[in-house]
């Protein structure tokens, strides 16, 4: 009975421990969250621009011209 009753108390402070700590995955994400906090969404990158020169030529038939590509915004 006695070693019943302190592995409930075990299994508790056990739980308790584990349920104020946050999430591995919170943890692990940090560095990628920092990374993506510091990108600016007002700047096209290559690729949008590439897949947006693409579409507008699907649409109008037109040739893109590729200085546009290179171009900084």
């Amino acid at each position: 009975m006695l070693v019943r009753g302190m592995m409930l108390i075990l299994a508790g402070i056990l739980l308790a421990g584990c349920s104020s700590n946050e999430p591995l995955s919170n943890s692990l994400a940090g560095s990628a969250r920092a990374a993506e906090a510091g990108r600016d969404p007002s700047k096209k990158t290559l690729a949008s621009k590439v897949l947006g020169a693409i579409a507008l030529e699907r649409v109008t038939g037109r040739k893109t011209d590729p200085s546009r590509l290179t171009r900084f915004n």
